[in-house]
């Protein structure tokens, strides 16, 4: 059957999972505490709806229904992907996904938990960029149940803008990489001999001038305050950390 017909049915029809679908549940990185997969399907489609139980969760709903382009509703019983805090210990950043035929439900101790989560959902559905989802706007998801927490509190990625500048822009991409793999520190070099990228007010020829260059004789550039200051916003809404790296003589 046609793949919109299928979704169109309410729920009377059961069937299995697709191969590629089933690799991607058993492929999310990193590498769950525990997996289960069932293997029949859930579809995510345009009659889908998005639930949270606690106000507080609104902007994860938010961030999800984004992604998804879906409504968040309370309505409905099925066809539903549901976010909920709960009281089980799942530790600080830990999250349980579980997925029938009628529903996804991600579970967690805190927002974070959610956050990752939802990364999750994003791997096993291939939805990698955020903002654009796919023109067919329906997603094989297979059925199964995922539980994680992480081994390590500091998970973190270096990018080197001292050397090659980057534009906060480029910086905020890089923060959904990373954060798509539940990572969440970003080391950021901000100045080596190569080259100085932040403004200091008090100090302003160490941007102005020793921002002026970079490896291989590029244009360079420098963050002002008001930049850096967005790209810590932007990465704290992903549960990154931002550690600044300052070389000085």
């Amino acid at each position: 059957y046609p793949l919109a017909y299928i979704c169109s049915l309410p729920f009377l029809m059961s069937f299995e999972a697709c191969d590629q679908c089933k690799r991607l549940f058993q492929s999310v990185i990193p590498k769950p505490t525990y997996s289960e997969l069932i293997g029949k399907a859930f579809i995510i489609s345009k009659a889908t709806t998005i639930h949270c139980d606690d106000e507080s969760i609104n902007p994860i709903t938010t961030y999800l229904t984004n992604i998804l382009e879906l409504e968040s509703l309370e309505k409905k019983t099925t066809n539903i992907v549901r976010l909920t805090l709960v009281a089980a210990d799942h530790g600080n950043e830990g999250y349980q996904v579980d997925i029938t035929e009628l529903q996804i439900s991600i579970k967690a101790s805190s927002l974070a938990g959610l956050f990752y989560g939802i990364q999750t959902l994003r791997q096993l559905t291939l939805i990698k960029s955020e903002g654009k989802t796919s023109k067919s706007r329906f997603w094989e998801v297979a059925t199964g149940s995922i539980e994680d927490r992480p081994e390590y509190e500091y998970r973190g990625s270096m990018l080197d803008v001292a050397r090659h500048f980057f534009s906060v822009e480029d910086v905020k991409r890089y923060i959904d990489h990373i954060s798509f793999y539940k990572m969440n520190r970003l080391h950021l070099h901000l100045s080596d001999d190569q080259g100085w990228r932040i403004e200091i007010k008090s100090w302003p020829k160490l941007a102005t001038i020793g921002g002026q260059s970079q490896v291989g004789e590029g244009k360079g550039g420098y963050y002002s305050q008001d930049q850096y200051k967005e790209i810590i916003r932007y990465a704290a809404n992903k549960f990154v950390t931002v550690i600044p790296e300052i070389d000085l003589p």
